[in-house]
């Protein structure tokens, strides 16, 4: 029997992050740091430790694809946290590592109506709207930063990046879908999850930057996913452009 998505995140079991410190800070963390929060650090900013996640709204009984694999047996409910030791060395571009495989697994949510794609070895775990400490330097598209049990995480408007809408909002209904970038973890700020797809490497389209749009800069590709094409977001550009502002 396939499982609904809702079922799917439940059943998954994860131990949760290791706790951080701010002298295990990566450079990538410790740029953001001087350049956004000045002389304050990570230790500053108030820890979060959420112990509740929805990765999935439960109003919508959208089926997964038959071909997703089962998870594994559940010790905790209502979180979806991956295993970041499942993404590829930095060394070997996320790209390349993901147009090798034969199927590419990825989770969809939606961005203002949009539905977008993150491969699931990026994703760290989804989350509940949280507090954010706001930061006055930062471009619009940053909404804020959370010490997540100890790592520096920007928390980022989506729409802000892969739309052309003007006015961004972060309320309780939003969820965050945590992510590594180039060694630094990422918080994307969307409006509800979709679903997970196992997509076949034929679907992906891994040079479709004609057809991006005004979120070229920021997507690896566009997946085919029945009659719809999805952009595939790309994290590791998205640090570069927060570092780089």
């Amino acid at each position: 029997m396939v499982k609904t998505p809702e079922e799917y995140f439940a059943d998954l079991s994860f131990a949760p992050p290791e706790q951080g410190t701010a002298a295990s800070l990566s450079d990538a963390e410790r740029a953001f740091v001087q350049k956004y929060l000045g002389g304050e650090t990570v230790a500053a900013l108030p820890v979060q430790s959420p112990l509740a996640a929805m990765p999935c709204t439960g109003t919508e009984q959208i089926r997964a694809p038959a071909e997703m694999p089962s998870a594994p047996a559940a010790a905790t409910a209502g979180q979806y946290r991956h295993d970041a030791a499942a993404a590829p060395k930095a060394a070997v571009p996320l790209k390349s590592h993901l147009a090798a495989q034969d199927k590419v697994q990825m989770v969809s949510f939606y961005v203002r109506e949009q539905i977008f794609l993150l491969p699931v070895c990026v994703i760290v775990e989804v989350l509940r709207y949280m507090p954010l400490t706001r930061l006055p330097m930062a471009p619009p598209f940053v909404a804020g930063v959370v010490n997540l049990r100890g790592r520096v995480t920007p928390l980022l408007h989506l729409d802000a990046l892969l739309t052309l809408e003007q006015q961004y909002h972060y309320a309780p209904g939003n969820f965050i879908v945590v992510c590594n970038g180039k060694d630094m973890q990422l918080g994307f700020i969307v409006d509800k999850i979709h679903t997970m797809y196992m997509i076949d490497q034929r679907k992906i389209n891994w040079n479709a930057e004609n057809q991006l749009g005004a979120s070229a800069d920021f997507l690896y590709g566009l997946a085919e996913v029945g009659d719809h094409l999805h952009g595939i977001i790309d994290p590791e550009v998205i640090v570069e452009k927060l570092l780089d502002i």
